[in-house]
C-alpha cells in the first residue's frame, strides 16, 4: 500500500503526465493542412469566384522604429514565404519612403505605410504617402480626414489588443484590424502559455495556429458599426522580430517569415496588378477601403480559391458591397480545404445558418450586416472535435 506522500507523488506525476500527453494531441492537431493545388477546388467555385486574389501581411516594423531586421530582411521574409506584397508601418516615420525602399522588389511590392500614435490609440495609415500626425489632443477627427483627403486608409490597429482603441465615435475611420498576431496570445492562460512554450521546440507551425481564437470583441465591434455604415476588416501580423532582453540586445523571435505564413489578408482587385508601384499600391489600399478582402489562418491551409457573394439573378455582388433588399436573393460562400470544414454565416454578429462542407447557398432573409466565417474541423483522441478557425470574410450590408 502506497503511503500517503508516495501517493501524492504518483498523482501529482499522472497529472503531469496527462497534460503533456493532452497537449501534444492538441498541438499536433493544430499542424497545417496540405495545401490545395492552385487550380483544385476552383470548379465547385468556378461561376462564382471573380476578380485577383493577391496574400499579403500587413503592419510590419523594421529597425526604422522598434523592429529587429531591415527592410532588406522584411523583403526576404515576403519573398521566401510566397507574399504578393507587404505593408510596412513603423511608428510615426514614412523615411523607409523616402529612402527608396517602397516599390517593387522582384516580384514583392512593398508598400510603406506608417502606424501613427494618437490619442485613441495606434492608427496605420495607408496610401497617404506623406507624414502625418495628430495635432493637439483634439486633433484626432482632422488626422482621419486628412488621411481620407489624400486617397488614404485609416485602419484601427489592435483595437482590443494590449493598447486598445478607445474612440468608437469616429464615423470617418475605413476600418480596424480583427486578427492582431501580436496580440492573439496575450490573453490565453498560464497552461496554454506554458504548453506553448513546452512544444515550441518541436511542433512550432501547431503551437502558433493554437494561439489564435476567434476575435469575439473585435468582431462585436466591427458589427456595430458596420450597422451604421461601411467598414474594412483586415488580419494583421504586427511584425517586429524583435523581443527586447537588456541594453541593446534582443530575441529575434517571432520571426517575420514565421508571422508572414500565419495570418494574411487576401485582397481581390477587379483586374491584375500592373507592376507600376504606386498604381498597385493605390488598387489594393482602394480595394482594402471597399472590404474587397478577407482574413485567413494561413498557418492551417492557404485559401486562395475562398468567396464569400450575394447573387441576384445573373448579378453576383462582391464581399464589401452595399445592396438593397430584394426577395429571392441568395448568399453564395465556396471555401476549398484539403480537409473537412464548417462554414458559418452570421447576421448582424449573430449566427444565422451553418453547414459541414465546402459549400453554402442560404436565401437572404432580410436586411442586415452578413458576414462568413470558416473552421477546420479538427479533433483529439482526448477532447472531441474542435472547430477552430479558419477563415473571415468583409461584410455584405443589406439594407
Amino acid at each position: 500500500m502506497l503511503r500517503p506522500r508516495n501517493a501524492l507523488k504518483v498523482l501529482a506525476a499522472s497529472c503531469v503526465l496527462l497534460w503533456i500527453v493532452d497537449g501534444f494531441l492538441i498541438i499536433r492537431a493544430e499542424s497545417p493542412r496540405p495545401a490545395l493545388s492552385p487550380d483544385a477546388g476552383l470548379d465547385a467555385s468556378a461561376g462564382s469566384r471573380s476578380g485577383t486574389r493577391y496574400a499579403g501581411a500587413i503592419h510590419v516594423h523594421s529597425t526604422y522604429s522598434d523592429g529587429g531586421g531591415t527592410v532588406a530582411d522584411i523583403v526576404r521574409a515576403g519573398q521566401r514565404t510566397g507574399l504578393d506584397f507587404v505593408v510596412l508601418t513603423d511608428h510615426d516615420t514614412l523615411q523607409p519612403r523616402f529612402d527608396g525602399h517602397h516599390g517593387y522588389h522582384d516580384g514583392l511590392l512593398l508598400i510603406v505605410g506608417e502606424e501613427v500614435n494618437t490619442s485613441a490609440g495606434h492608427l496605420l495609415a495607408l496610401g497617404v504617402g506623406r507624414d502625418v500626425d495628430q495635432r493637439g489632443p483634439l486633433g484626432l477627427p482632422a488626422l482621419v480626414r486628412e488621411i481620407s483627403d489624400a486617397g488614404g486608409l485609416s485602419i484601427a490597429a489592435h483595437p482590443t489588443g494590449r493598447r486598445p482603441w478607445t474612440d468608437w465615435t469616429l464615423e470617418e475611420m475605413d476600418g480596424l484590424e480583427l486578427l492582431n498576431a501580436d496580440s492573439e496570445w496575450r490573453d490565453d492562460g498560464v497552461l496554454e502559455l506554458a504548453r506553448a512554450l513546452v512544444f515550441m521546440p518541436f511542433l512550432p507551425d501547431g503551437v502558433f495556429n493554437s494561439l489564435i481564437d476567434r476575435p469575439d470583441e473585435a468582431i462585436r465591434l466591427w458589427t456595430h458599426r458596420a450597422l451604421r455604415q461601411p467598414v474594412t476588416v483586415i488580419g494583421s501580423v504586427d511584425a517586429h522580430e524583435r523581443i527586447p532582453l537588456w541594453g541593446e540586445r534582443h530575441l529575434s523571435f517571432p520571426t517575420y517569415e514565421r508571422l508572414f505564413g500565419l495570418i494574411r489578408t487576401y485582397v481581390i482587385t477587379d483586374t491584375e496588378l500592373t507592376g507600376d508601384a504606386e498604381i498597385d499600391e493605390a488598387m489594393l489600399v482602394d480595394a482594402i477601403r471597399r472590404g474587397s478582402c478577407y482574413l485567413v489562418l494561413e498557418g492551417y491551409e492557404p485559401a486562395p480559391a475562398f468567396s464569400f457573394e450575394l447573387i441576384r439573378g445573373a448579378i453576383r455582388t462582391p464581399m464589401g458591397s452595399s445592396v438593397g433588399f430584394q426577395e429571392g436573393e441568395r448568399i453564395h460562400v465556396t471555401a476549398p480545404s484539403s480537409g473537412p470544414v464548417r462554414i458559418r454565416l452570421y447576421r448582424n454578429e449573430l449566427p444565422l445558418i451553418e453547414t459541414e462542407g465546402h459549400e453554402l447557398f442560404v436565401e437572404v432573409p432580410g436586411p442586415g450586416v452578413y458576414h462568413a466565417e470558416v473552421y477546420q474541423q479538427r479533433g483529439t483522441l482526448l477532447r472531441g472535435e474542435r472547430h477552430r478557425l479558419w477563415i473571415i470574410s468583409n461584410a455584405i450590408r443589406v439594407e
